[in-house]
């Protein structure tokens, strides 16, 4: 149940993504829904899950991509990371989801800019990061909370489901 209300959620995000979104577009760029919610899943779960959920949501975005498995592997990584380093954190603390997006926007871009951008020989870190990182980081933390309310209220759910099945035997 768990990981079908995983897949559930990315292709959602994709799909809102891929269409809704493009229509509020600001300065042509939108809300990353794949990463806020690879972020949410690796915040609640672990980097295990965080890693898995992070592989799934960049085969995803590799679909339409023209770099295949560059978002698969910054994906797998972001997710992996931050499930790692949010162990222990307060996870009802609405700093804590708004803030790991913030920083895991910028690893992800990070990365990819390093992976396919830099290694193309474009090596303006600088307009790269004020037109693209900076404003993503900004957008996809204004988004975070409703996104990571509704996963969080999932999870919860699942949670409890599970447990008391736990119970049963």
């Amino acid at each position: 149940m768990r990981y079908l209300s995983y897949a559930a959620m990315l292709i959602v995000g994709y799909v809102l993504q891929s269409t809704l979104l493009e229509l509020i577009a600001i300065l042509d760029i939108k809300p990353n829904l794949i990463l806020i919610t690879v972020i949410s899943i690796a915040l609640l779960r672990g980097e295990v899950e965080g890693a898995v959920v992070g592989f799934f949501g960049g085969l995803l975005m590799d679909t339409f991509s023209p770099f295949i498995g560059i978002n698969t592997f910054i994906g797998m990584i972001t997710g992996y990371l931050v499930g790692l380093l949010t162990k222990g954190f307060y996870k009802e603390n609405p700093f804590v989801p708004v803030s790991a997006v913030f920083i895991g926007t910028f690893f992800y871009n990070f990365l990819f800019y390093v992976l396919s951008i830099l290694l193309k020989g474009y090596t303006d870190f600088g307009y790269f990061f004020n037109t693209i990182i900076l404003r993503e980081m900004v957008y996809n933390a204004l988004v975070t909370l409703p996104i990571y309310g509704i996963i969080y209220f999932i999870n919860s759910v699942i949670e409890v489901k599970e447990h008391f099945k736990r119970k049963l035997f």
